[in-house]
């Protein structure tokens, strides 16, 4: 289980490697401590995903932490239940991806790869 903040919020997310609905997102009512809104959605097999972030209310998914060349392969608005793959190449520059997290501040992507940390800085297109 992992914690994210973006410009929307706090949330959670949580894997589920033994359901159909394998990635769960949740949004934290920070005042009530509960989670108001959650969603339970379809992506690959949970072995196959390396790592999620939420930006801008969009949750997306990397597909693999243990390699160099990977790409985020999942996507999902929670504002518009649209879900897709936006194909976008990501690096692991050190081989060894075991956290990225979106910092809405700087809007730049923590990483830590191999007792490493690396920043991405991102741009958000509009749609």
């Amino acid at each position: 289980m992992d914690l994210a903040v973006d410009e929307q919020g706090l949330w959670v997310i949580a894997g589920q490697s033994s359901s159909s609905y394998p990635l769960y997102l949740g949004k934290i009512d920070v005042v009530k401590n509960s989670i108001p809104l959650g969603w339970n959605l379809r992506t690959k097999n949970m072995k196959a995903l390396g790592n999620a972030f939420v930006a801008c209310g969009v949750i997306y998914a990397i597909d693999n932490y243990s390699t160099r060349s990977t790409s985020i392969n999942f996507a999902y608005d929670t504002k518009t239940g649209k879900q897709w793959n936006p194909n976008i190449q990501f690096t692991n520059q050190f081989g060894y991806n075991s956290m990225v997290d979106y910092n809405p501040r700087e809007k730049v992507l923590y990483s830590w790869d191999n007792r490493r940390l690396v920043t991405y800085p991102i741009t958000f297109e509009e749609q």
